[in-house]
């Protein structure tokens, strides 16, 4: 009987290396968020002739959910011959373009796995002429659906691979109620994983609440990175439940896998995971995730521990030496990934994103004030004896799990509100003009009024380098009553030439490019384009 026990025990050891070696060398995907940087034709561009093809191009390679093209008559016409090029979706039109206003309706997913959309209006022959009708689709159960779900997941998921660290490494002799709330959370983890993977189907294929029963849905919603982030999830919440049937070194092995699997779940996709400088970010969003965990899944077996008088004690000490660790590294992480995602100081007030993370940041000063009331007033008195403190203590941390749960539904706001680096992204303008004589392509940085650094890669009409003496810029609206404004562009040294200007206001404004090819030679080019 002893040698099965043992050879258990052995299996036990065994299986659980094996767990977290697998989790720890799962596969971290490097991925953006992406956004649309240029078109074929270009957005509010005027066409003398139908375009014979159409490209969109991203700053990442991106999956086409679906494109349409909706005409003057406001009539859908779906795309479904697509060709991928890295990062451009290149297309025929789906039907002939007659003259008027057209719109382009694309729908793609990021390699975040968050789905994205837009739309640009392009005319042929007279520009200005009424725009088709087309229906933006908008779902607000689906967006709230999204929002609960991920709340109630993260905070499962948080508590079940938390709870099973700290009851496999600092509480002394837990409990059977704490071993059954951590794996009734890892249960409800699962649950609303899988309910969040069909809704992420959802949201992906932009269908309502009442197709969650199609397998198309679930099949969408599990690819990509967002079902790496849900198999590992699973994992994770799957290693938590099987550490807490163990003792001993086999449950914080086992623990300890489920900790490095959630933190690799977060690493692998959503904004801040994706963010450049990548090996910063990842690692940055995955001690994020892990502390985290070690102290919010904390918590609810801690307000059981401390009523147990004979080993209340010894668990505290643990927790009052180890939870500080994880809160700094908390903080920490934290400034790089806002650093890494807000780009500038005054973003944190300009931009939704920042005001999210203001609102989030009042959260957990809350918290931590919280925190820290607990130890230096509370702890004391929970060691002295005192019967009152522990109905004080429980009470703090129930209230500090309200706060946590506040927390995660603002930090759930930005699965619909992009960073600004990925705004600043989107805000390029990209500009193509041709003759038969030279091509440019054009790209204002940012496209709104206001200071615009204007970058032009000049080609020949086959697309090859051309090599221009000298290259003038200008910009007129005389809508506005402005005269060109002109600049000389200088020539860098990766063969295109920059140039700065300043527009004043919003609006359609000429773009002419003086391109002086040889001391008896030069070619303008000319294009309208929209400053927002």
């Amino acid at each position: 009987m002893t040698g099965t026990r043992r050879q258990t025990r052995r299996r036990g050891r065994w299986l659980a290396w094996i767990t977290v070696i697998a989790v720890m060398l799962w596969p971290a995907l490097a991925a953006a968020h992406a956004s649309l940087v240029a078109s074929d034709p270009a957005a509010d561009s005027v066409l003398a002739a139908p375009p014979q093809s159409f490209a969109l191009t991203f700053n990442e390679p991106v999956t086409a959910l679906r494109l349409q093209l909706i005409d003057p008559r406001g009539q859908s016409h779906p795309v479904s011959a697509i060709d991928q090029d890295g990062a451009t979706l290149r297309f025929k039109p789906p039907a002939p373009l007659g003259e008027g206003a057209h719109l382009l309706s694309w729908r793609v997913s990021s390699a975040d796995g968050h789905p994205i959309g837009g739309a640009l209006t392009f005319w042929i022959g007279t520009p200005g002429q009424r725009l088709p009708a087309i229906e933006v689709p908008d779902d607000p159960m689906r967006r709230t659906a999204i929002w609960l779900t991920r709340i109630a997941f993260e905070l499962m998921l948080l508590m079940a691979v938390g709870g099973a660290a700290f009851l496999g490494w600092i509480a002394a002799n837990p409990s059977r109620g704490a071993r059954a709330g951590c794996a009734a959370a890892a249960l409800l983890g699962l649950v609303t994983l899988s309910l969040s993977v069909g809704l992420q189907g959802l949201d992906v294929l932009d269908l309502p609440l009442s197709r969650i029963g199609e397998a198309a849905v679930w099949r969408a919603g599990g690819s990509g990175s967002f079902g790496d982030t849900a198999a590992l999830s699973g994992i994770a919440l799957m290693v938590a439940l099987l550490s807490l049937r163990w003792r001993g070194w086999n449950a914080r092995l086992l623990s300890l896998g489920a900790v490095a699997g959630l933190g690799t779940a977060f690493a692998v996709s959503g904004h801040a995971a994706t963010a450049e400088p990548r090996a910063l970010a990842s690692a940055a969003v995955w001690v994020h995730g892990v502390s985290l965990a070690l102290w919010i899944g904390a918590l609810l077996p801690l307000a059981l521990a401390i009523g147990k008088r004979d080993t209340a004690p010894a668990t505290l000490r643990r927790f009052s030496r180890t939870i500080p660790l994880a809160i700094v590294a908390l903080l920490i992480s934290g400034v790089a990934l806002a650093a890494v995602e807000l780009g500038t100081v005054d973003a944190l007030w300009q931009s939704d994103y920042g005001r999210v993370l203001l609102g989030k940041l009042a959260l957990v000063l809350g918290l931590l004030g919280l925190a820290l009331w607990n130890r230096v007033r509370l702890t004391p008195r929970l060691m002295a004896g005192e019967a009152t403190a522990v109905r004080t203590m429980r009470a703090s941390i129930f209230a500090e799990l309200m706060l946590v749960i506040a927390i995660l539904g603002v930090a759930g706001l930005w699965r619909f509100t992009p960073p600004p680096r990925s705004v600043a992204v989107q805000s390029a303008e990209v500009v193509h003009l041709h003759t038969e004589r030279a091509m440019a392509t054009v790209t204002l940085t940012p496209g709104h009024a206001g200071p615009i650094a204007i970058t032009v890669l000049l080609q020949t009409a086959d697309e090859a380098p051309l090599a221009a003496q000298a290259l003038t810029v200008s910009l007129a609206n005389p809508g506005a009553g402005i005269e060109p404004l002109s600049a000389e562009a200088q020539k860098a040294a990766d063969g295109q030439w920059q140039a700065r200007l300043t527009a004043p206001v919003p609006g359609t404004w000429t773009l002419t490019l003086g391109v002086l090819i040889s001391d008896f030679e030069k070619v303008n080019l000319e294009a309208p384009i929209v400053i927002r």
